[in-house]
């Protein structure tokens, strides 16, 4: 039976551990596998068709968490919920900790205050905590909101049984621990209401910024969808409809006006002008577009009218495919997510573990009951490793909504992976180093005597009847040059030979040296240069003598030397691979200063060259965008389509393109290497941190609110360093 994929959205996970144990659940139906993104609250499944949605959502609650298979799941606590409670705690954990460190301001009966202040925080405010550590363990399991819960109600039991059964109780009893070291000269037992306080204040400190963090790095993304009008204007019957986008079909015609949204992805049928792809390509150049054009719904008409037939709407358009793409993206996991989640599984419980085992080590040692367990507190505070689960899915969101920014879709985190270690980079020549398309390159008059423009009106008239690629590019050539506008009578167009008709009663002809003759004089000798250089060339007869010759070739497109230079510096070697005439390829790789070509090349051939640079141990990008090179995409570690391609190729792709040019795919490998970076620097203090402190809690040297704030910190650390790649700058900027 075919499988289907469904998204859900997953309420309530607080830590990796949590979106960890969900993929378990839902794994252990038939025939499903899972991806959760704990940054995101999404879940992606691939089931069976004997496997009911209802099924997934009841796998997902059975772990204590919610879903939803439209909109977001309930999230029992979100940002708001975090802020507000942070701003109860921190009113009254402020001055507490000032007085309960502060022996000179300390008042007669001062413990029984701080014992009834902190009750609310150790409570209602850690509740969230609390919440999810009985859930867990309801499911035989823990998680870092486990040691928070654990460390909040040890150290306020233990302080309130202190004054209620201990000299700690009487009046003018003094606090004897210091803010970072525990003290172990301690004549009475010590109080800890303002660690249970300044933890929980600490630690939704951490979980608000957190929170905001991750709702400001989707922004992108929401925004996307957001892009679209709400309302097309339909030509039906000849009357023009205002109508909701949700009313539009495919095969409408869509009239859009100067400086308007276009609201559907289709293709110019009427009209000419410029259209500014920024918001959804990145690019910065509106690109002219003209009949036969394809367009993207949200991007902006910016100087006439066009008539669209629509091609696309809602979830089809290319809009709705990017949202969907990017979520995948974020919600896909590198192999170093995957160790972390193993590691964090495993890790709550060894410091529990280990938090028991100080305790009793210090009791053993000769040291106070009081002593031990607040080292034994300050070890289950510092290891909440918060921070590690959030190294990783941080920065994948932030990177993956930038590269949707800017035109780049990321598909998974294997493109990361791979891109961090890239040696030689494979690229296709047409539509890849070049704009795709042929361009007159150059003209040759038989004589300086020839009027011109009235030269190119004729040809403006007669190629605008063609739609062959060559005429197409000819006629925009001449209408930059051309007179006046004027109409072409009697006119018959010869399949793959050219054009010929009247202009103001006399014969004009265009087309190929094969069909009007090789030309004598300065124009032959043209036809010969522009041959060698493997130039297509159109002659120009009027009244059956040459009098022009064109000269037309795929132009490299403008930025490509510039990413060339910088794939370089990058150390990465480019290559060249295309099925096109050695003489084209060699001039192209020589004008780019690309000293390794391969020309001629079959799709099997290029498929070769892939796996033979591999076998040699290089790790292989390569960038694409006709059927051709779909074989060679999927072959290659890293691969990279043009998003105006083929859709096998696009299919093929770790990457896809959407402004087509070479520098978008050197940005698409510096945000990758960038993004990967980001992840290893994020893990390192993640590790280095409870490597570093878990000791110094154990010892003894770490007190519980010196601990609750690092780790808030450490947490924070990792989410802002994340955030960074959101001013990631494309070579175009």
């Amino acid at each position: 039976m075919k499988n289907r994929n469904v998204e859900l959205s997953v309420g309530g996970m607080t830590c990796a551990t949590c979106s960890r144990r969900v993929e378990k659940s839902l794994a252990k139906l038939p025939g499903v596998s899972a991806s959760v993104n704990y940054a995101t609250g999404d879940a992606f499944v691939e089931v069976s068709s004997s496997v009911k949605d209802e099924d997934l959502i009841s796998a997902i609650e059975k772990t204590g968490y919610t879903a939803s298979l439209t909109g977001h799941a309930i999230e029992p606590y979100g940002e708001i919920e975090f802020r507000n409670r942070l701003l109860a705690t921190a009113i009254v954990t402020i001055p507490l900790m000032v007085v309960s460190m502060s022996p000179t301001l300390q008042f007669q009966g001062w413990q029984w205050v701080a014992a009834i202040v902190s009750f609310p925080i150790a409570t209602w405010g850690a509740w969230p905590f609390h919440l999810s550590a009985v859930r867990n363990l309801k499911q035989k399991a823990v998680t870092m909101d486990t040691l928070i819960s654990l460390g909040v109600v040890v150290s306020y039991s233990w302080s309130l049984w202190a004054v209620l059964f201990t000299t700690a109780g009487d009046i003018g009893t003094r606090m004897r621990m210091s803010l970072f070291v525990i003290s172990r000269t301690m004549n009475e037992p010590p109080l800890y209401f303002e660690v249970a306080s300044s933890v929980t204040t600490l630690v939704l400190l951490g979980k608000y910024l957190e929170f905001r963090a991750r709702n400001q790095s989707l922004l992108a993304i929401e925004n996307l969808a957001k892009l679209n009008p709400k309302s097309a204007t339909v030509i039906r019957d000849g009357i023009h409809l205002e109508v909701p986008i949700e009313e539009v079909v495919v095969g409408d015609v869509v009239e859009v006006l100067a400086g308007s949204q276009i609201p559907v992805d289709g293709e110019v049928i009427q009209g000419q002008g410029h259209v500014d792809n920024s918001l959804i390509t990145g690019e910065s150049i509106p690109i002219r577009v003209s009949p036969g054009d394809r367009v993207i719904g949200a991007t902006v008409v910016i100087d006439s009218s066009l008539l669209i037939r629509t091609a696309a709407v809602g979830k089809d358009s290319l809009l709705a495919g990017i949202s969907r793409m990017v979520h995948q993206a974020q919600a896909s996991k590198a192999q170093v997510t995957k160790l972390v989640d193993r590691v964090s599984e495993i890790f709550v419980p060894a410091v529990v573990g280990v938090a028991v085992l100080t305790v009793a080590g210090w009791l053993v040692a000769g040291s106070s009951l009081e002593f031990s367990l607040t080292a034994g507190i300050a070890v289950l505070v510092i290891a909440c490793p918060c921070a590690l689960g959030l190294a990783t899915p941080t920065a994948l969101l932030v990177g993956t909504g930038r590269g949707a920014q800017l035109g780049l879709l990321i598909r998974g985190a294997s493109a990361l992976e791979s891109s961090k270690s890239l040696t030689t980079i494979f690229l296709d020549k047409t539509g890849t180093l070049t704009q795709g398309k042929m361009q007159v390159i150059e003209a040759t008059f038989a004589s300086q005597d020839i009027n011109q423009p009235a030269i190119w009106t004729a040809v403006a008239a007669l190629e605008r009847t063609s739609l062959h690629p060559a005429a197409r590019s000819t006629h925009a050539y001449a209408m930059g040059n051309a007179a006046a506008g004027v109409d072409a009578t009697e006119v018959l167009s010869i399949a793959g030979s050219g054009v010929q008709g009247l202009i103001a009663g006399e014969k004009f002809a265009i087309g190929s040296v094969d069909w009007l003759g090789m030309p004598s004089g300065l124009l032959g000798q043209k036809v010969s240069e522009h041959f060698e250089k493997a130039h297509s060339v159109v002659v120009v007869h009027k009244n059956g003598e040459p009098i022009v010759v064109l000269a037309l070739a795929d132009s490299i497109h403008p930025d490509t030397p510039k990413a060339i230079e910088q794939l370089k510096r990058m150390n990465i070697s480019p290559v060249i691979l295309s099925g096109d005439h050695h003489k084209v390829v060699a001039q192209v790789a020589q004008s780019l200063g690309i000293s390794n070509f391969q020309a001629g090349l079959s799709p099997s051939e290029k498929v070769d060259a892939v796996r033979n640079a591999q076998e040699q141990g290089e790790v292989v990008a390569m960038i694409g965008d006709g059927i051709n090179d779909a074989a060679a995409l999927a072959r290659a570690d890293l691969s990279i389509a043009m998003g105006d391609g083929t859709d096998v190729a696009a299919s093929s792709a770790d990457i896809v393109l959407l402004r087509s040019s070479m520098s978008a795919g050197v940005d698409a490998i510096r945000l990758s290497q960038a993004t990967m970076h980001t992840i290893q620097l994020n893990l390192f203090w993640a590790f280095a941190y409870n490597v570093a402190a878990i000791p110094l809690a154990i010892l003894g040297y770490l007190g519980p609110i010196v601990a609750s704030g690092a780790m808030a910190f450490s947490s924070v650390f990792v989410v802002t360093n994340s955030l960074r790649l959101r001013k990631f700058k494309s070579l175009e900027n």
